[in-house]
């Protein structure tokens, strides 16, 4: 089994503003991977986090400072990209125009020395497989944006690379292009058990297409997980907040409880007593009272600041002192709220989540 390990890889950058020649730095911290045969694994966070600048020193692009990409046991860091055996797909499908769309997807397997016959069969048996029966004999003048992107990925996995390197392939398509080549990525990597990483700030794309998840900041990795785990249990505030949880709020548990300036409610599960950190509600586990339940626990009253309807649900702003909370409605539910109204609301304690802070 061939595994990619990233093993304290480090990358540092310096930059000279030349108005006051003053250097900023910019750094890989040391981070390591481990990314197993067939795995999708992506990069997530947000621009300049340092996403492409990993993907670059796992491509050889880039140069680490310090440690080492290896993969299935041996150190291929100084090993020059082309004899690595990746492919790579970037935001733009950067096609050769002069060649034929069958032309483009062969050109790694003429580079590896394969005979014209056989590599033009099998550019056009991938290129069926990508939807584009037929197109072998077109030029990219005459393809569609999200054709051109097919063209790409047929083009990189063709020659069945040991790992395929996405870098924010989607970013240039508009949203129903965009949704139609993610199913197709998630289709072809079922079907060729391919080994993937995958850059992205979009983490709907990364939930939809990755088997773990990576989430970077500032250079470094802050966990790693399965989507689910990273949704119901972040171990950064951060994390939680880049993956759509609106409600995270700062506060310390007292007897039991969470308290912030603004609220409190009572925790299920034992917590380390006056302990700091972030309480983590998640909009689906709030529920509206309609009535006064100021004697029940973990029920608050705000007021509704904002109501919007969006694909099925409804998405309600609460102002609860200098808090606002998020909650998410089903459509069939019926709602009378009016922005202005005070209303109640209760969570679920079994729901909660909380983030012990570090240090």
């Amino acid at each position: 089994m061939e595994t990619l390990q990233l093993q304290a890889i480090e990358k540092h950058f310096k930059e000279t503003n030349k108005k006051s020649k003053e250097g900023s730095v910019f750094s890989i911290k040391p981070t390591t991977i481990t990314i197993q045969e067939g795995e999708a694994f992506s990069l997530l966070g947000p621009s300049g986090c340092g996403k492409t600048t990993l993907l670059k020193l796992v491509a050889g692009l880039l140069t680490p400072d310090n440690g080492d990409v290896i993969l299935n046991g041996n150190k291929i860091t100084s090993v020059v990209p082309e004899d690595r055996g990746f492919s790579m797909v970037f935001q733009e499908a950067l096609l050769f125009p002069h060649m034929m769309v069958e032309e483009n997807v062969a050109f790694g397997l003429k580079m590896k020395g394969i005979r014209k016959k056989q590599r033009l069969k099998r550019a056009r048996e991938t290129l069926t497989s990508v939807g584009l029966e037929g197109f072998g004999k077109r030029y990219p003048s005459a393809l569609s944006g999200g054709q051109k992107q097919r063209v790409s990925l047929a083009r990189a996995i063709v020659t069945k690379p040991r790992l395929l390197l996405m870098d924010e392939p989607f970013s240039a398509l508009d949203p129903g292009l965009r949704e139609e080549i993610r199913d197709l990525v998630a289709r072809m990597h079922k079907e060729y058990r391919m080994t993937i990483l995958f850059v992205t700030h979009d983490r709907e794309e990364a939930f939809q297409l990755s088997d773990r998840i990576g989430v970077m900041k500032n250079g470094g990795i802050l966990q790693i997980d399965r989507p689910r785990n990273l949704y119901e249990k972040p171990k950064d505030p951060h994390v939680a907040r880049f993956l759509g949880a609106k409600n995270v709020f700062y506060g310390k548990l007292q007897e039991g409880k969470f308290v912030s300036d603004d609220f409190q409610v009572q925790l299920t599960y034992a917590q380390n007593p006056e302990q700091s950190g972030w309480l983590v509600i998640r909009p689906e586990t709030l529920s509206i009272h309609k009535e006064s339940a100021e004697q029940e626990s973990n029920v608050f009253q705000g007021t509704v600041q904002k109501l919007s309807f969006r694909q099925g649900f409804y998405y309600i702003k609460i102002q609860t002192g200098s808090k606002v909370l998020e909650i998410v409605q089903h459509a069939d539910v019926r709602l009378d709220e009016s922005e202005g109204k005070a209303i109640w609301l209760r969570v679920d304690p079994n729901q909660l989540y909380f983030i012990p802070e570090k240090g």
